[in-house]
């Protein structure tokens, strides 16, 4: 309840000593100063900061494994596999995240196109809701000819707030990105990265989320590439969802021979603990 009378619905986000973070039903996340407001869930603004002391984030462990598949014949013969798995843990002010990604597309008996991916991260709490990020991907996509690539990065972040209902991140930094080509060639650059992360419960059931990147060459900053997702997640029955995701990635100086845009829309299942 705020100083004026007003009475503000919802659920706490996150609070310093100055201001609070507060998911309202009717407005969204709102930032509020912690000399407006009269009470938070009862407690005076101090007593439910006090209440807060302990690390911004506990000891958790999440996870999630999501499956598409299709497959034709007749007078088309074809095969469509994505698989995706992502594990998240938090330990004081460390958060661990790896993920696994394995798509295969085959159409009327031409060998299959293959992407794979594998990645590794943890976010080091150093200030309240301030992170350092450092991270190892590896993987291969023949969509873009490329035969396999790895990065190194690290960047600085924010969690702006993350709570059951609804969470964003953002984080800048630097990426070493290196890319062998089907062709037997091979290129190695340093860029600028910049990714945000969001989600958030529309209504009591359904999940949007969305998350994009950008990497931008710093030696040459018309060489980048722009990757997008977005998706809904609605529960089946209990840890299971269904999902509708639509991914795009976007390359200004594709390997010769492919095009610079890839996106695709996939509905699956995916179980989550």
């Amino acid at each position: 309840m705020l100083k004026n009378g007003d009475l503000i619905k919802g659920s706490l986000i996150d609070q310093t000593a100055d201001q609070i973070v507060w998911a309202s039903e009717n407005f969204g996340p709102l930032t509020i100063a912690s000399d407006r407001v009269s009470t938070v869930n009862g407690l005076t603004p101090k007593a439910s900061f006090d209440s807060m002391a302990s690390p911004v984030f506990g000891s958790t462990y999440a996870g999630t494994v999501s499956a598409t598949g299709a497959y034709a014949s007749g007078n088309e013969e074809r095969e469509d596999w994505d698989i995706e798995g992502s594990v998240q843990w938090r330990e004081g002010d460390f958060r661990h995240h790896s993920g696994i990604n394995y798509e295969s597309h085959s159409l009327n008996d031409v060998p299959a196109k293959e992407e794979y991916r594998l990645d590794y991260g943890v976010d080091w709490f150093f200030r309240e809701q301030w992170f350092w990020n450092n991270g190892l991907v590896w993987g291969a996509n023949d969509n873009r000819a490329i035969d396999q690539y790895f990065s190194v990065g690290s960047a600085i972040g924010r969690q702006f707030w993350d709570s059951e209902k609804t969470a964003l991140s953002a984080e800048t930094g630097l990426l070493w990105i290196t890319e062998e080509y089907q062709d037997g060639t091979e290129d190695g650059r340093l860029t600028w990265s910049w990714a945000a992360d969001y989600r958030r419960m529309i209504t009591s059931s359904l999940e949007l989320f969305h998350s994009h990147s950008l990497r931008a060459s710093i030696s040459d900053l018309d060489d980048s590439v722009i990757r997008a997702n977005l998706g809904l997640k609605a529960p089946l029955i209990r840890d299971i969802f269904a999902e509708l995701k639509f991914e795009w990635i976007y390359d200004n100086q594709p390997v010769q021979g492919t095009d610079p845009s890839d996106s695709q829309l996939t509905m699956g299942v995916s179980y989550s603990w």
